[in-house]
């Protein structure tokens, strides 16, 4: 069955998030590792809860990823907002790895003013520091492409891979937004096909999440801006698209739709459920 589910809070334990996600019709769940607007001040791990709601996952046969903070730099020319960010993220890793997670979010940078080929290479200096500084976990890092918002790298599927080749496909790959992509202009409603992502062999090995979200902004808007789902310009027909195609069948969806509460998710999930074909649906 196709994997659909939502962002859930562990503001009260991660087992209680791996309790709520199929009470809203989830097989899969996203939460954030730690608060999303700081670094410091970060409550320690409870391995006890860790363990119980890892146990539990298995029992209910979902899946889950992380999302590191918002704060998190890696193509920043800031030395200490550099270092800060690196150290986050292996202890995102860490975190993502006790509770069994297959992968971490993590968005690409901002370089400013040093332009796009600084950036490119600040994220892979760190990112190489991150892997050689944490060793014992097999939890993937995933790069999310980003809508363009200021100096922002990683919109376009050549920046992506550029950050990602020198890397084992097996420790970092990618997560796609599909209001970052739309936004940014290379994932265009009606025409799933000029999508350059989806042909490209390497991408697509690479490609373990998707963040199903609508768009508040036309194409091409250069901001992140999510929508509920076929409430913004992406639409229900471009959602169902991506929803069917056979390229992600084995792929996550993962919405981060802007909802009122976390139970309107339970709306959301069936929405999307409703899009799919019945052998879509019916796939082992």
């Amino acid at each position: 069955m196709t994997r659909i589910g939502c962002h859930l809070s562990v503001a009260k334990g991660f087992t209680k998030a791996v309790e709520t996600a199929p009470k809203l019709g989830a097989n899969c769940f996203q939460y954030f590792t730690k608060n999303p607007r700081g670094f410091r001040g970060a409550k320690p791990l409870n391995i006890v809860d860790a363990e119980r709601g890892r146990a539990l996952m298995a029992e209910l046969d979902l899946v889950a990823i992380g999302h590191t903070p918002y704060l998190i730099n890696l193509a920043t020319a800031d030395d200490e907002l550099w270092h800060l960010s690196i150290d986050a993220l292996i202890q995102d890793l860490v975190i993502g790895e006790a509770r069994g997670s297959y992968g971490v979010v993590v968005h690409c940078g901002k370089p400013k003013d040093k332009g796009i080929d600084y950036g490119i290479q600040r994220m892979r200096d760190a990112i190489a520091q991150v892997l050689d500084q944490n060793t014992t976990t097999q939890t993937m890092l995933l790069l999310e492409n980003t809508a363009g918002q200021g100096s922002e790298i990683g919109t376009t599927i050549e920046q992506l891979l550029a950050i990602a080749d020198p890397f084992p496909a097996n420790q970092v790959g990618f997560c796609l937004d599909t209001q970052h992509a739309f936004s940014a202009g290379i994932l265009e409603a009606g025409n799933l096909d000029g999508f350059s992502g989806f042909k490209h062999p390497e991408f697509m090995a690479r490609l373990k999440a998707i963040h199903l979200n609508d768009s508040k902004v036309p194409f091409g808007g250069r901001k992140d801006r999510h929508e509920l789902i076929g409430r913004g310009y992406l639409g229900l027909e471009m959602i169902g698209s991506l929803l069917n195609d056979p390229r992600m069948r084995d792929i996550p969806f993962y919405l981060e739709t802007p909802v009122e509460s976390e139970a309107q998710y339970a709306d959301e999930i069936r929405e999307c459920r409703a899009l799919l074909t019945p052998r879509q649906e019916l796939a082992p």
